[in-house]
């Protein structure tokens, strides 16, 4: 039977500030040594997909981290520093994100939960502990229809959840796929992006390490000497209007691994309603609510995050619910 069920925690320690992302070049790809921390790039087939990925080394088992939409790996370079004392650590650009394949089709959820399963089949890797933030962590709980035979433990942070499909063909009209294929995608440098998205949201909010990672790898230099966006908006948009054809509550109750829950209490995807829902969903979850936080709690409030995700690790494995 499920643990931790009732366990509802509410984290109140005030953020605190993290060294600067691992590494800020206009070259980030061919980044390949390891042994000061940065990660060594890497390519793998899956299918007919090439997937890129980060391994930024470390002792102990595996932990994987898994971006939102329109994110990249690189954007977990700050949690990947905290943790590679105590594991491998490695981050995942998923299809249509940062290095990775930008096929044409192939962006509902349960796509992007078998192209994590296998990812893990053609590493290898085993009993992987998983972090996944927003889409990432939807993309967590729809790999369990693959089956979770070399998953651990699972983080989701404010996984995108509806309460069953709400439709059968995707919404390209919706607000924010609309606002995602209209999203600029072109600029003269990363420091006028940087000066560009600072103030604005969601990066307002971010502390400013993860505004660096996310803009010196999120693009590409150009010919003409400017950065265009490694994750197209139209890639982005396809994303947003494929969401509501997956009832997200439904794929938590086949993730029989114990589940770290975390939300922030601004966010207005992931309140008291949707989390109660999903706590009864999954097998074996726990809530951590974040006060103070909104939809990107991992980028505004990450020593807490951290805090939490390594308490959670080191716990004791509980029995799951099987059915």
């Amino acid at each position: 039977m499920s643990c931790c069920r009732s366990r509802r925690h509410r984290s109140s320690s005030p953020p605190e500030p993290l060294s600067p992302c691992l590494l800020r070049s206009s070259t980030p790809s061919r980044v390949t040594p390891r042994a000061d921390g940065r990660p060594t790039s890497h390519h793998v087939r899956v299918r007919d997909l090439r997937l890129h990925y980060l391994d930024f080394g470390g002792d102990g088992p595996p932990l994987l981290f898994l971006h939102a939409t329109g994110f990249h790996a690189w954007v977990w370079a700050p949690y990947a520093e905290h943790f590679r004392a105590t594991h491998r650590v490695l981050a995942l650009d998923q299809r249509g994100h940062g290095e990775s394949d930008k096929p044409p089709s192939g962006y509902r959820w349960e796509e992007f939960g078998a192209d994590l399963m296998r990812f893990l089949d053609a590493l290898t890797l085993d009993r992987v502990h998983v972090v996944g933030h927003s889409k990432g962590a939807t993309a967590i709980a729809a790999a369990a229809a693959a089956g979770t035979e070399r998953l651990a433990r699972a983080v989701l942070i404010e996984p995108v959840l509806f309460a069953g499909p709400l439709a059968s063909a995707p919404i390209r009209e919706s607000p924010l796929a609309v606002g995602a294929g209209r999203r600029r995608e072109v600029w003269p440098s990363r420091a006028a992006m940087f000066d560009s998205l600072r103030p604005r949201m969601p990066f307002e909010t971010w502390q400013e390490e993860f505004v660096r990672c996310y803009v010196d790898h999120g693009v590409a230099d150009r010919p003409d000497g400017q950065v265009v966006l490694r994750c197209p908006g139209a890639i982005e948009a396809e994303i947003y209007a494929h969401a509501p054809m997956t009832d997200g509550f439904a794929l938590l109750e086949r993730l029989h691994v114990p589940v770290l829950l975390i939300g922030g209490e601004r966010s207005p995807g992931l309140g008291e309603r949707e989390a109660a829902e999903a706590l009864r969903r999954l097998p074996a979850g726990t809530l951590l609510t974040v006060p103070g936080a909104g939809h990107f709690v991992p980028m505004e409030r990450p020593r807490e995050v951290m805090e939490a995700i390594a308490r959670f690790l080191a716990e004791p494995r509980a029995p799951t619910r099987r059915t």
